[in-house]
């Protein structure tokens, strides 16, 4: 039976709603309204996000990458990282493995 996940506000500028989620990975689609999240954080799963719409500027350690709808990065574990929206709106797919339990705690309730 298919799921349908709530949207969450992050903050003023970011919207999630989780699709999809095992213990082994889970998916998540995020819409930007602004910039994102100030600076860069890290944990212990890997994350790939893909740009669905938007332009974005990915910052994955030292380096920084521009970003456009189909293209994708790749974090690796407790790598500091972080995605600024540099159009007024975007949105992504991100995909984390193994599956962010503070996301599952926090962001799943069913509709």
């Amino acid at each position: 039976m298919k799921k349908q996940y709530k949207k969450y506000k992050l903050n003023d500028d970011v919207t999630l709603q989780v699709i999809s989620y095992t213990e082994e990975m889970m998916i998540a689609r995020l819409w930007f309204t602004g910039k994102g999240f100030s600076g860069t954080h890290h944990h212990t799963n890997q994350e790939t996000n893909t740009v669905l719409s938007g332009k974005f500027e990915a910052t994955n350690g030292s380096e920084k990458t521009i970003l456009t709808a189909g293209e994708s990065v790749h974090v690796h574990t407790n790598l500091p990282h972080n995605l600024e929206c540099l159009t007024p709106t975007g949105e992504i797919i991100t995909c984390w493995t193994p599956a962010r339990k503070d996301i599952i705690e926090n962001y799943t309730e069913v509709e």
